[in-house]
């Protein structure tokens, strides 16, 4: 549902053209949505940026594209725990806990990171479908929120997980309050993040390797991951285990928040995500004006559900009592081509698969328990496993940070 809010001291007063045809040149563009070529040398930069994002897409639409291949793998390291996300074999992040859940603050938890990704690539389908309708930009920021369900209803709940999503697209324009509201409405038709949240997604059992160590281990080996596994013990047996799955990502099962900035010049996202306000920076594809500076959203948001299946992981053996020497997993997904020659639906996640490598002097049985118990309570699996609506409205001002 659209909420158009109109700020008087904002509104532009800027005659525009709006919905040109894609083949409208770029010199024509920037004249129309400027009101003429003496205003055009002064349009502002996310204007100009939408018109190069626009020569961009109708140049990708002539080219043959091919499906993204997505392969992310986490990897708990050693005696910290900390997750840490190597993206397509191109960028890394850390996932981390608050000392209280026997981590080190080191990098955003995986309810946090979610959102803040969330945030970006909603940001991002703005950027582009504004270019594609020709609608002019001059500052955009999105605010992405979770908030936790009544206790009443919670009760309710097998897995914890972030729900009641919903957005807030803060937009300087011109355009009409119709244009925004079929924007928005082109936005959430077309954006692959928010179809892999509000649609269930077929994803399959985890594929374990299991790797069986020795009992003891080397006394002349510096402290590991069974070390950090012992210290989670005390914190995860003070938690119950729908506790456990609501800690496990780091959002507490309280609020979440995140704010996305598009930088104008570049249409980089910039994000600060929690309590902590941990930054996300997330690029474009190359050839749709990426600068090789950042991971994709698309990329990265995939990598968090990881994140969060191997975070659970060291909750669960910490409950359970089962040594872990060594924790690795990967995460493979497809991403249908946005644009290419012959492509008319919109790109789309497909092939999601998790496989993870478990070393431990456990037996084979206790660590396929051990996986059953992941599967069972792990937040951002389930999440998308389910459907979560997302409700999304646009202000038509500046973004204000909150005293």
């Amino acid at each position: 549902m659209l909420a158009v809010r109109n700020s008087p001291f904002l509104r532009a007063v800027v005659l525009v053209a709006i919905g040109a045809p894609l083949a409208l040149g770029a010199a024509s563009l920037v004249a129309a949505q400027s009101g003429g070529s003496e205003v055009a040398a002064r349009i502002s930069p996310l204007r100009q940026h939408l018109v190069a994002k626009r020569a961009a897409i109708e140049a990708q639409s002539k080219q043959q594209v091919a499906p993204l291949r997505i392969h992310n793998l986490v990897t708990a390291e050693s005696r910290s725990g900390v997750r840490r996300l190597n993206i397509n074999g191109k960028f890394q992040a850390l996932s981390d806990s608050e000392r209280r859940a026997a981590g080190f603050n080191l990098g955003a938890g995986s309810w946090d990171s979610l959102i803040g990704a969330l945030a970006s690539a909603v940001a991002d389908e703005y950027v582009v479908q504004a270019a594609l309708k020709g609608i002019p930009l001059d500052s955009l920021d999105v605010e992405f929120t979770s908030k936790p369900d009544d206790p009443n209803v919670a009760k309710t709940r097998k897995v914890r997980y972030p729900r009641n999503l919903g957005y807030v697209a803060y937009i300087e324009s011109p355009a009409t309050d119709a244009q925004l509201e079929d924007l928005r409405k082109a936005v959430e038709k077309s954006s692959s993040a928010i179809n892999l949240v509000v649609q269930s997604q077929p994803v399959d059992h985890l594929e374990v390797t299991y790797v069986k160590t020795p009992q003891v281990r080397d006394p002349g080996q510096p402290p590991g991951l069974r070390e950090f596994i012992k210290e989670e013990q005390q914190p995860a047996n003070e938690r119950s285990a729908a506790q456990s799955a609501k800690a496990g990502g780091g959002g507490g099962g309280g609020a979440l928040r995140a704010v996305t900035h598009v930088e104008p010049h570049t249409g980089i996202r910039n994000t600060r995500t929690g309590v902590h306000r941990f930054q996300q920076l997330h690029d474009s594809a190359p050839g749709l004006l990426g600068y090789g500076l950042a991971a994709t959203v698309e990329e990265h948001l995939i990598g968090i559900t990881g994140t969060c299946l191997t975070h659970i992981f060291e909750i669960q053996a910490a409950t359970r009592n089962v040594p872990l020497d060594g924790l690795e997993l990967t995460v493979d997904a497809t991403l249908t081509p946005r644009f290419g020659k012959g492509i008319t639906a919109p790109s789309r996640f497909k092939d999601i698969r998790y496989s993870v490598r478990v070393e431990s002097p456990a037996s084979a049985e206790e660590v396929d328990g051990l996986r059953q118990a992941v599967e069972g309570i792990c937040p951002l699996y389930n999440l998308l496993k389910d459907e979560q609506p997302v409700e999304g409205q646009v202000v038509r001002h500046a973004y204000k940070p909150a005293s």
